[in-house]
């Protein structure tokens, strides 16, 4: 099983991706199987923990976001 690191807005599921060429991290709509793709996904849970840490300490826009650390499956179809 497989976690990532999601949130809602507007009652749609969102989740972070690595831009390395920003190097920073992003939200992206998880509206399709080709963006379900391209999000941040760690196959075990401390990891993501320790990811959502760095992104509460280090990235204001993103931590006013109230993300969350979510199964994978519960976003494919």
């Amino acid at each position: 099983m497989s976690y990532v690191i999601a949130c809602w807005q507007e009652s749609k599921p969102y989740a972070i991706k690595a831009n390395s060429k920003a190097n920073a991290f992003e939200l992206v709509p998880l509206d399709s199987e080709v963006a379900l793709n391209k999000i941040f996904s760690h196959p075990y849970r401390a990891g993501a923990q320790q990811i959502l840490t760095w992104i509460n300490s280090n990235d204001e826009e993103l931590a006013c976001k109230e993300l969350s650390i979510q199964d994978e499956s519960r976003f494919r179809k």
